[in-house]
Order: structure tokens, then sequence, then C-alpha cells
């Protein structure tokens, strides 16, 4: 510990002597361009950043035609596909796309996205079909989860044992007790 101290303050005093010493930012600020020349270089990557959104934006139209996306979210991986419908799924191949579409759980949750999707389109309007289908998607899941603990809420419950309910070989016993005692009296009164 009291290396790096003395290492830290060494360099604080080498910094302090040091007349040309300029902070990090006031260099930066002296090399860059005028605000002016900033603002309209952010405007036009801003533009072509738009563009290149618009060109490779997956959207809900798009989805419910094709699912399959390239999913750029994984860095230092190669190519790893995902489906709109089945978002937990990562899809390495064209094999497995291929497994993945037809099976029947994406087939299912593929119908449920459509019909979602156009109900909403209902609901909403047309640009609906212009958003991003995975926010469509986590609604579709969000209102899923809703009606499934509404549905365990109002479920009955399970029905409680009637306290006086007794178990048949229990009521066997009690009427072989009776017979006997039954028995035993009318032996005593016949003797």
């Amino acid at each position: 510990m009291f290396k790096r101290l003395s290492k830290a303050s060494a360099h604080r005093e080498q910094v302090d002597n040091d007349e040309e010493y300029v902070p990090l930012d006031a260099a930066l600020d002296d090399d860059s361009q005028s605000e002016d020349e900033q603002a309209d270089s952010e405007e036009e990557e801003d533009d072509s950043d738009e563009e290149e959104e618009d060109e490779t934006a997956l959207t809900v139209a798009h989805a419910m035609e094709s699912p399959i996306y390239m999913d750029d979210e994984l860095p230092g991986t190669q190519y790893c596909f995902r489906c709109v419908a089945c978002p937990i799924v990562l899809l390495k191949s064209e094999r497995s796309i291929d497994v993945h579409l037809e099976s029947k759980n994406h087939k299912r949750r593929h119908a449920r996205f459509v019909a979602f999707a156009k109900m909403e389109m209902e609901r909403e309007g047309a640009h609906v079909m212009r958003i991003d289908p995975r926010t469509l998607v986590d609604l579709l899941e969000d209102q899923r989860t809703m009606e499934a603990k509404q549905a365990r809420q109002e479920a009955p419950t399970k029905r409680k044992r009637d306290t006086s309910h007794v178990p048949r070989v229990e009521r066997r016993k009690m009427r072989r007790a009776v017979r006997r005692e039954r028995r035993e009296l009318e032996r005593k009164t016949s003797a």
C-alpha cells in the first residue's frame, strides 16, 4: 500500500512541476472543430445512422412473415439468429433454423404473436406494424403473465375435507363393533 501511495504522490509532484501540463478536457477542446461544425457533422451522422437503422430494422410486419433475425447483441460470436416469437431460442445454423420453424412450439407461439399483433393494430392503428417486434413480444408475455395470475386467483381452491367424513375402513370397524355389542346384549338377555 505504501508503494502505491509513494508512486501516486511522486506522480502528482511531477505533474505539478510540469509547466506545460494541460488537462485532457482542455487539450481535446483546443484540437476540436468549432461548435457549428460539430453540430452539422453530428446531424449528418444521425441522418446516416437513421437510414441504416431503417434498412436493417426489424418491424412487426416483417416479423409476421419471417420471424428469424440476426442477433447482433451478442458481441464476439459468430452469426447467431433468434426468433421473434421465441426469444429464448438461439439458432446457430441453417439446420437449427429449419428444425425450429417446423416445431409445434414455434408455430403455436408465432400464431399467438400474429394474432396479438393484429389485435394491437386494430386497437392502436397501423403504426404498430412499424415498431420493433421484440417490444410487442414483451407486451404479449406481460399480458399472458397477468392473465395467468388472475386465473390462479380466480381458480376455486381445493375442497377442504369434511371433518365429519369418516373413511370407509373406519366405518366398517365401527359397524363391526356395533354388531358385537348387539350380539353380546342378545346373549346376555337370552341366557
